[in-house]
């Protein structure tokens, strides 16, 4: 019975043990990381996201400025905005995402460090996007290089849960950039 037993938690293991071992294997054999693609929006913990069927609703005139629900996902955003929550679980991970230049260290005409910001105008008026919304890029020498205010590029890199702040914007999230390429 107890081998019957350790064989079946074996078994039912087994593909999880597979896929961890091809994973490390894959990552050993290309030396590079696994790269996980997120969006602005996982940015933000879960908990936090709102209803995007009601956000949907709301945009396309379906539910007004009166609705309770609206009133309330309001003041969730009003909220959000002042403690800006961070997701934990993206910490350490090797990331690539999208968003818009805002340099913050040059070189002469080379940005070392900027804010990836997700919209235009984002940081230059005031007030800034809360910190969950701000990424600060930290780039290699080998990477810097003349970027055009709100250019959209994309970044992959390892990305730290860490406020920094700069002469422009609080940021919630920290990225080492390993690669940047126009988003096209």
């Amino acid at each position: 019975m107890l081998k019957h037993k350790i064989f079946t938690i074996f078994f039912l293991s087994l593909p999880l043990l597979l896929a961890s071992y091809e994973k490390a294997v894959a990552t050993e054999a290309t030396n590079t990381p696994v790269v996980t693609e997120i969006m602005w929006e996982d940015l933000i913990p879960k908990e936090w996201r709102p209803d995007q069927t009601l956000v949907d609703k709301y945009n396309n005139g379906e539910i007004g400025d009166d609705d309770p629900r609206i009133i309330k996902l309001k003041k969730r955003f009003q909220e959000m905005e002042k403690l800006s929550p961070l997701n934990k679980k993206l910490h350490g991970k090797f990331i690539k995402m999208p968003g818009l230049v805002v340099p913050v260290e040059l070189d002469g005409e080379k940005v070392r460090e900027l804010l990836l910001v997700p919209y235009h105008g984002a940081c230059v008026h005031v007030p800034p996007p809360p910190a969950n919304q701000v990424v600060y890029v930290k780039l290699p020498d080998k990477l810097a290089r003349k970027f055009e205010y709100f250019e959209t590029i994309w970044v992959t890199g390892l990305l730290t849960v860490e406020k920094t702040k700069s002469k422009v914007a609080e940021a919630g999230y920290s990225i080492k950039a390993t690669k940047v390429e126009l988003y096209e």
